[in-house]
């Protein structure tokens, strides 16, 4: 069986983006406090966030990772830690998937410059009292890309998403710095 550790240094030898721990813990801690048992996770990368919440008890995640190549080591990494039967994997697009459920938490954490698509999308998916956490509002890499172009074009996604949370009007959204910046959303 695999580590935590483990899947930590497997992201930073192959340059696989994974939340922040004080993010991760932030999200367990919620699971535990609101008695939260169903999630909803975008973007499973290696599987780091969904494996930690699924190790909570009673706790099942259903989780979708696009590129098969981060999709395959999830799978395995999911099998490493026995948890086939409390996590769900799709290489689905979300947008495109057929969700029969709807969730305690919903945590938003693919493609930067599909956030706000996300939401709209995966938002009438929200149980009554649940919460949505978007993460990488702040985008702090931008500063290590070397493209200008590229560098700006992620800046101007961080500030329209940015407004977007800050103008909800059915929702209530709370920006929390924490990993790479958050929006806190319930209704």
């Amino acid at each position: 069986m695999k580590t935590i550790e483990e899947l930590e240094t497997y992201a930073k030898e192959h340059y696989v983006p994974i939340a922040r721990k004080d993010l991760v813990t932030f999200i367990c801690d919620l699971i535990k406090k609101s008695s939260y048992k169903k999630v909803l996770e975008c973007g499973s990368g290696i599987g780091y966030t969904s494996i930690q919440m699924a190790l909570i008890d009673g706790v099942h995640v259903d989780t979708f990772e696009y590129f098969l190549p981060r999709y395959e080591v999830c799978k395995e990494n999911i099998k490493d830690f026995g948890l086939e039967d409390k996590v769900i994997l799709s290489d689905k697009n979300i947008l495109d998937a057929e969700l029969d459920d709807d969730y305690d938490l919903i945590f938003i954490d693919g493609a930067k410059k599909h956030t706000v698509d996300l939401f709209i999308g995966l938002k009438d998916k929200l149980k009554e009292n649940g919460t949505i956490i978007v993460d990488n509002i702040d985008l702090k890499v931008v500063s290590k890309i070397e493209s200008e172009t590229k560098r700006l074009k992620y800046e101007q996604i961080a500030i329209e998403t940015k407004k977007y949370f800050e103008e909800l009007k059915e929702y209530k959204a709370i920006y929390m710095p924490i990993g790479d910046g958050i929006y806190v959303v319930t209704k």
